[in-house]
């Protein structure tokens, strides 16, 4: 079913509440612009969506919201492209294009508090340094060091209460080749792996938070 019948049950009062946070989870599921599960928790601050139908619609209408934010971005997009290919005869959108349309973040309004929020879940469940490497891994002490100069960018901007300066910025996405890389080389070590991929994550997200000036792409 489309987003829009889903919507549409939730906005039900008729219908039990299970059915409409049901509905509420599968529009999610359709439309979570940095994933189920951020989305989903992010929604969740609205209120009590498992015993509040009243909280079920304001989040339905965050969520429409993004989306309907999203919609108006690519067609502008669309637009531009068109103006660029007839006019530069530019084939190709521009690796900033490329860098913002597929970063995780939220459009719209609420883009700024999603990304504050989702980071620092994130960095609850991250647990410290990165201090366990597979064995016979080169270039460990390299990697550990870019675990410490990262974390300290994403830990300086929730500590700024989601503002960090254009200096960090610069060299939180100076970092973030380097941290693909890791990711991986450590693909099928779980506990690495899973550290160094949650922290690109919380690198990328900080980098396309909306709230931010105009970032380095």
């Amino acid at each position: 079913m489309s987003f829009t019948v889903y919507a549409r049950r939730v906005r039900d009062r008729a219908l039990p509440h299970a059915n409409r946070r049901s509905a509420l989870r599968s529009a999610v599921v359709l439309f979570g612009p940095p994933g189920f599960e951020a989305t989903w928790s992010y929604l969740r601050t609205a209120g009590d969506l498992d015993r509040d139908g009243d909280a079920l619609v304001r989040t339905l209408e965050k969520l429409e919201s993004s989306r309907n934010a999203g919609i108006a971005e690519r067609a502008a997009f669309a637009e531009r492209r068109r103006e660029e290919k007839r006019i530069l005869h530019r084939q190709r959108p521009s690796a900033a294009d490329t860098a913002f349309f597929r970063g995780p973040r939220w459009p719209g309004p609420d883009g700024h508090r999603a990304a504050v929020h989702e980071i620092a879940r994130l960095w609850h469940a991250h647990a410290g340094l990165l201090s366990e490497l597979p064995a016979g891994t080169p270039g460990t002490a390299e990697a550990v060091a870019l675990d410490l100069t990262l974390c300290g960018h994403v830990s300086s901007y929730l500590a700024g209460g989601g503002l960090l300066d254009r200096h960090r910025l610069d060299l939180l996405a100076d970092g973030l080749p380097e941290l693909r890389r890791w990711t991986a080389l450590l693909y099928g070590h779980h506990a690495a792996h899973t550290h160094v991929r949650r922290l690109l994550r919380m690198a990328e997200l900080t980098l396309h938070d909306p709230g931010e000036p105009a970032r380095p792409r």
